[in-house]
């Protein structure tokens, strides 16, 4: 509006009445005679004064949170206390085009929890899904994590963060899509439940077994130990790092430091952190690097880093910061473990009161599954 005003007085130019209700017309229509140079420019000049501003407003705002439908849906929903009747349009629907890809057509049995390189947000975020589907009773579904370049065609369920849903859905379009922000503690993996309550029937009540059985799967899909994997030199209680970043730099350079890995594994693990946020929820936070970056790691190995006073991590809280090196698959029993620990209150209150490694290397070597 300055420009236009400022470019109007330079040309004595201006309007004779209001332009209601504002077209381009209406300008014209309302212009003065000998004016039609002057405000024509006005309205050119005062578009650029706009778009620079808004350019400029774009540039400084780092705002990575940003809010899609379905969780501003998920959130109405929340505030009042009732189902949205779009809401069904939403589940599951990501990036496979529409509602209908949540609707049970057939009984589910292979659910893939998919992440940019299916070695560390993946494995955990499958293991809080596994259990809550074999409790569920659903011992016969498979949930397995991969690399998004790794999927194929005859998945059945698809789960990934909600940025790379477009990706995962360009690998395996006929599955049915759920996305989520938050590896931990998703309110989609209830959503998940009940589309399996939909489309399949409980194998526990199918088959006459018993619930020991979930337990039992459940147990099977998730072996090991930290101890072999985390040394006491790789713990840090009193993290120096103020910023995401830098706490990235400290979770690798630990990691480094014991010969798990080289520098590249490091600079990969900021590379990962631009692609996908490795934010778990629950304070925690589980940096790794890229699928690609897998020969930068010497043995398999992790490190943790806790920050007493927590740091910003894209606008969410983290006071752990667990580094993951996987050179195979052996950490992805680890990592489900890792999941129980930061599943349980108890557990994080006792790494938050340790004040020896070797508290915290008991505390997440003892959690077997």
């Amino acid at each position: 509006g300055m420009t236009q005003i400022f470019t109007n007085m330079i040309f004595d130019s201006g309007l004779i009445a209001p332009a209601a209700p504002g077209s381009i017309f209406a300008v014209y229509a309302s212009t003065a005679q000998g004016s039609f140079l002057g405000v024509t420019l006005s309205v050119i000049f005062g578009a650029l004064a706009s778009f620079v501003v808004a350019a400029l407003l774009l540039r400084l705002d780092k705002s990575t949170d940003e809010e899609d439908l379905g969780a501003a849906t998920e959130k109405m929903e929340a505030l009042k206390g009732k189902k949205s009747s779009v809401a069904g349009a939403l589940t599951g629907a990501g990036a496979s085009g529409g509602g209908a890809a949540a609707v049970a057509s057939g009984p589910v049995r292979s659910i893939v929890f998919a992440c940019d390189a299916g070695m560390g947000s993946s494995a955990m975020g499958a293991s809080v899904l596994r259990r809550k589907i074999a409790d569920a009773g659903f011992t016969d579904v498979t949930v397995q994590n991969q690399a998004i370049a790794n999927l194929t065609g005859d998945v059945d369920l698809l789960v990934t963060h909600q940025d790379l849903a477009s990706r995962a859905a360009q690998q395996a379009p006929e599955a049915a899509l759920y996305t989520v922000d938050n590896f931990m503690a998703s309110p989609v993996y209830d959503q998940i439940v009940d589309h399996l309550k939909a489309s399949n029937v409980p194998a526990a009540v199918a088959a006459g077994a018993p619930a020991a059985a979930s337990a039992a799967a459940t147990h099977a899909a998730e072996s090991g130990s930290t101890g072999s994997l985390l040394s006491t030199q790789a713990i840090r209680l009193h993290g120096t790092g103020a910023t995401r970043d830098e706490a990235i730099s400290e979770a690798g350079g630990l990691l480094r430091e014991t010969g798990a890995v080289t520098q590249a594994y490091v600079d990969a693990m900021h590379e990962r952190e631009q692609s996908v946020s490795t934010y778990m929820g629950n304070l925690l936070a589980i940096p790794h690097g890229t699928n690609e970056s897998k020969g930068a790691i010497q043995h398999s190995a992790l490190s943790f880093v806790r920050y007493p006073e927590g740091i910003d991590w894209n606008g969410k809280p983290v006071k752990f910061v667990v580094g993951v090196a996987g050179a195979g698959d052996d950490h992805l029993g680890i990592l489900a473990n890792l999941a129980k620990v930061f599943l349980d209150k108890e557990q994080v209150a006792r790494l938050e009161a340790a004040t020896t490694e070797a508290e915290v290397q008991e505390v997440l070597g003892a959690v077997q599954a």
